[in-house]
């Protein structure tokens, strides 16, 4: 067992080299692929070895670290140091016909070991099997049956596609992993250090505060203004929840309420613009279009859900009486907001940098330097030596839990191709469903979901992509609208039980059962699993088309979102009569459904259901009025 000193320092120390190596890249205008990736693989697996137990707990930093793990350590090292020594040989050679060396072997084996064990540690048992399935599956090929037999494949080709070239390991998965998401996750560590999340906190709070249930909608627009940052539900729901959660069972929510709220305000951060999630940035490099126009198609997909999210959480506080923040509540959250609002202008500049088309490495790294020398502008959120130190260990850090899975999804992505069971499965998926559009999306749906609780998110997007994109788009979808669709579903696995990573984490905070958080929180973001059918639909919601059509589609979208909140909580100019209830769920499945006939018969129908609610409130509330202004006696 190595010291703690010595395990603290190797985990420091390998952190801070990866980050500078990826600066590096940036910096000198990117490494050839084949020094980049094996690069970023070697170290990310390195570091899964330090920073997690062998039970895959993440381990403390002040605890010591066995010597096996820092033995296991130093194999990704050696492998990605043989790989930049045999670069210029790893460029220049063709794959499947220049020789695979003994060496190319040895190496490519136990780095693919090392990945698979780093991925149990960082990513769980789920993932870790499938990898393996799909390994043996690799050389099995020739004795199964049916659609699942192939040719097989030798250890020579397996290493030759897997290792030494950018079709397995090295594919797309992991390109986006080092060449994007890496620097997105530097520069959420380095506006965290600077105190931008709780700035984030405090505008949420000086905006919703003295509402009814403000503190609940403080909670949704702080986690969407921090999803912007961090781009993951769980570390959401952990720095922003802490706070949060707590001032929500105050106010009177109770305790699964509260944490499914947080959980679903921070579920929405990965599909928040212009920082979303990790299969984001793989969603942009496998459609072939830039990060920018991946995040003007999200935005108001984004917007909408956390508009019906914010009508459930105001339907909700009304329905049940609940109190307001006081006002020394609102000062404590507030104290010291005016000393950081100058950390608003590094994410003003790295929205302008992704507007103008720079590559996505450009503006991490020029995001960072601004976030740098911004911070220097007040003493609150001043970043000397330390705290950059701090930001690059823990940027690093935060790294391998992208960047072990996207290694492994990639080794999975490339015995799909090479095997053929990925243009296999798009025959199969098109004989279950007929070639018709709706059940091909519901497959889709639940395919995504099903990976999305057993994996992190990236990794089941990007099987998605693989398994069911294709045979969608031959329907005539366009390619952008359902892997954006994909996508959505592969978030929202984070609040769909029977695995709702981020509702249990959120229950872990707010004390509540983990089931009854799963379940509130899947009923809060109702508008989520509908919105993406729309889309698909009608690219107008994704901003694709006439001005006109888009005006009138997010309109009548947003609307049906706001009667869904009512619909699901039971309440909107009061308590709704169960029959009020389906017919205002009709109304706003008719509104979300992108067509005119549909908007117009759902118009009508929430709106009458809303008058007719309107009038009995009124005529409830009139005679307790009268009964007050007797009782007070006439007027003096």
């Amino acid at each position: 067992m190595a010291s703690a000193r010595v395990g603290r320092w190797s985990l420091v120390g390998l952190g801070l080299a990866w980050a500078l190596f990826q600066l590096a890249s940036a910096f000198l205008g990117s490494f050839d692929d084949m020094v980049l990736l094996p690069g970023h693989v070697a170290f990310a697996a390195s570091m899964a070895m330090l920073a997690r137990s062998l039970s895959g707990n993440r381990r403390e930093e002040t605890a010591p670290i066995p010597v096996s793990d820092l033995l296991l350590a130093i194999v990704p090292l050696a492998a990605g140091g043989y790989l930049l020594v045999e670069q210029a040989r790893l460029t220049s050679r063709i794959s499947g016909v220049d020789p695979v060396t003994t060496p190319d072997v040895v190496i490519g084996v136990s780095l693919i070991l090392l990945v698979v064990e780093a991925c149990r540690r960082t990513a769980g048992s789920v993932l870790t099997g499938l990898a393996v399935v799909f390994v043996v599956y690799a050389f099995a090929g020739p004795y199964l049956w049916g659609p699942f037999q192939h040719r097989g494949i030798s250890l020579l080709r397996f290493v030759d596609l897997q290792v030494l070239s950018t079709e397995g390991m090295f594919g797309i998965p992991t390109s986006a992993s080092a060449n994007m998401v890496f620097y997105f996750v530097l520069v959420g560590a380095f506006l965290e250090r600077s105190g931008a999340g709780q700035l984030f906190i405090s505008v949420a709070y000086s905006l919703t505060g003295r509402a009814r249930g403000g503190s609940a909608k403080a909670s949704v627009i702080s986690s969407a203004l921090f999803g912007t940052v961090s781009g993951s539900a769980v570390a959401n729901v952990l720095v922003d929840g802490w706070l949060t959660i707590p001032l929500m069972k105050r106010t009177g929510f109770s305790p699964s309420v509260a944490g499914a709220i947080e959980a679903v305000a921070s579920t929405g951060g990965q599909i928040m613009p212009p920082i979303m999630g990790a299969a984001a940035f793989v969603l942009a490099q496998i459609v072939g279009v830039s990060y920018w126009d991946v995040v003007v198609a999200a935005a108001v997909p984004a917007i909408l859900y956390y508009v019906s999210l914010y009508f459930m959480v105001d339907f909700h506080s009304r329905k049940e009486g609940l109190r307001t923040l006081r006002r020394e509540e609102i000062a404590d959250l507030l104290s010291g907001m005016l000393d950081r609002v100058h950390m608003f202008f590094p994410l003003a500049y790295l929205i302008y940098l992704l507007s103008q088309g720079y590559t996505l490495m450009s503006v991490g790294l020029r995001t960072v330097i601004a976030i740098i020398l911004v911070s220097l502008l007040r003493r609150a959120t001043r970043m000397g030596v330390r705290q950059v130190v701090d930001a690059l260990y823990a940027g690093a850090r935060a790294a391998v839990d992208v960047a072990v899975p996207s290694a492994i999804a990639g080794i999975i992505v490339g015995t799909l191709v090479h095997t053929g069971l990925a243009i296999r499965f798009k025959e199969i998926l098109l004989a279950l469903t007929g070639g018709l559009l709706l059940p091909s999306l519901v497959v889709a749906m639940v395919v995504t979901l099903i990976l999305g609780m057993g994996m992190p998110t990236t990794a089941a997007y990007l099987l998605a992509a693989i398994l069911v994109a294709p045979a969608i788009q031959g329907l005539g979808v366009p390619a952008l609208a359902i892997h954006l669709f994909l996508f959505y579903f592969g978030v929202v696995s984070m609040v769909t039980p029977p695995v709702a990573l981020a509702a249990f984490a959120a229950a872990g905070i707010s004390g509540a059962n983990l089931w009854s958080t799963g379940i509130q929180a899947f009923k809060f973001s109702l508008a989520a699993f509908l919105v993406p059918y729309a889309f698909v639909y009608n690219q107008a919601l994704l901003l694709t088309g006439p001005w006109g059509e888009i005006a009138w589609v997010v309109s009548t979208t947003a609307v049906g979102v706001a009667v869904l909140a009512a619909a699901v909580v039971g309440y909107a100019y009061g308590p709704t009569r169960p029959a009020e209830r389906w017919l205002l769920l009709a109304a706003s499945l008719l509104l979300i459904a992108p067509e005119k006939i549909t908007d117009f018969v759902g118009m009508a129908l929430a709106g009458g259901v809303l008058a007719v609610q309107w009038r009995r409130v009124k005529a409830t509330t009139a005679p307790v009025a009268v009964a007050q202004g007797s009782a007070e006696g006439p007027p003096r």
